[in-house]
Formats: C-alpha cells, sequence, structure tokens
C-alpha cells in the first residue's frame, strides 16, 4: 500500500473577540485524512481465484503523520472512512464481468469488508468507484487501527475472493488486468493552541 494522497482539516470552535483578555491554553482535535492503495495485478486463467495483500497498518499511519508534520506521540485515535475500487489497466479484446469480495483478517478473524457483484472490469476502468462496506469488516479494520494507537504493530492481510467470471478465462484466452483498492484513513490528533480568554 501507498500514500497516495493526504490532506488536512482542522476543526476549529469560533474563538471569540477579546480586547484585554488573558491566554489560555486549549486542546483541539485535528483531523487528518490519509488515503492509501493496494495494486492486484490479475493474470488469472479459471474463474475463482483469491490473491491476498499484506497492509502494515502502522506503517501506512505514520506515513499521514510525517507527511503533514506530526509523529506517534501526537496520536489521539484512527478510523477507517471509506473505501473505492477500480481498474486502472485493462487491454483485451473483450470485457469481463466478474463477482466477488474482499476479506481482511486480523489476529486470526477473517471478515468481509466489502463485495462486488456482475462488475464489468472494462466499465471500471479509470473509475474510482465507491465501495458499501459490511460492518464485521470496518470493525475489524478499526481494532487494528486502535491497536496501534495502544502502542502496538498491526499487521492486516486483505484477500480478494472472486467466485465467477464470464466468460471463464482459460490458457489460451487469460483474463489480464490491474485494479486498485483505495482505502482512507482518518487519524486524530491532539492540537495545543493559545487562545484569548474572555474572563
Amino acid at each position: 500500500m501507498n500514500t497516495k494522497h493526504l490532506s488536512a482539516v482542522l476543526a476549529l470552535c469560533a474563538i471569540p473577540a477579546a480586547l484585554g483578555g488573558c491566554l489560555k491554553d486549549k486542546a483541539l482535535d485535528l483531523v487528518v485524512t490519509g488515503e492509501t492503495y493496494g495494486d492486484f495485478v490479475q493474470n488469472e486463467t479459471t474463474p475463482i481465484w483469491n490473491h491476498p495483500a499484506a497492509v502494515d497498518v502502522g506503517q501506512e499511519i505514520r506515513d499521514i503523520l510525517h507527511a503533514n508534520g506530526y509523529d506517534d506521540a501526537d496520536l489521539k485515535g484512527a478510523h477507517i472512512s471509506s473505501m473505492h475500487y477500480g481498474v486502472v489497466e485493462f487491454n483485451q479484446a473483450h470485457d469481463w464481468t466478474i463477482t466477488g469480495s474482499i476479506t481482511v483478517t486480523y489476529k486470526g478473524d477473517t471478515q468481509t469488508v466489502l463485495d462486488y457483484t456482475s462488475q464489468s472490469v472494462q466499465a471500471a476502468l479509470g473509475k474510482k468507484i465507491p465501495a458499501t462496506l459490511h460492518s464485521g469488516g470496518v470493525n475489524l479494520i478499526n481494532a487494528a487501527l486502535q491497536d496501534f494507537v495502544d502502542g502496538q504493530n498491526p499487521v492486516l492481510v486483505f484477500r480478494i475472493d472472486n467466485g465467477s467470471t464470464t466468460p471463464a478465462p482459460s490458457v489460451v484466452d487469460p483474463m489480464q488486468f490491474v485494479w486498485r483498492a483505495w482505502l482512507t484513513i482518518q487519524i486524530i490528533l491532539d492540537q495545543k493552541v493559545t487562545v484569548p480568554d474572555p474572563f
């Protein structure tokens, strides 16, 4: 997984103007959103297939933190906010229709994150398709993120489990494409600022 792009949103409450007031420190939450992605190279000769990909959760969060000028000590919380998928490379004489799911495994527990049903490979080319997430998969990812916040080094294993392909690929007609899964993570940081005290 690679960090694709980063954005930071500072959620601030309105600070009243106070002439002559004292200053005081106030703790606010800084929400940093980082998007990572993983590419899966497909060269399939059977209609049913699966591919795993390990994700170092700690490294992904550190990349987001460091890109925004923060480190582990500033971390307060983290959670998944969305996932997307799409095809980034496809150049074959005919289309393929695939159906399956993406699962995640952590600490021996495997949960479905998302399903794709009757998805045209050609129609997904150049697209970033928003996924409807399963709560079980989301909870498992968030558990790994929380373990990192608590000082552990979690590794998630995502797996593409494709259940059907139409038409069925073969050795003489393999299905070849590259698709991408995007994972958006929101990280909450402690931000201390000095503001006027109106009292």
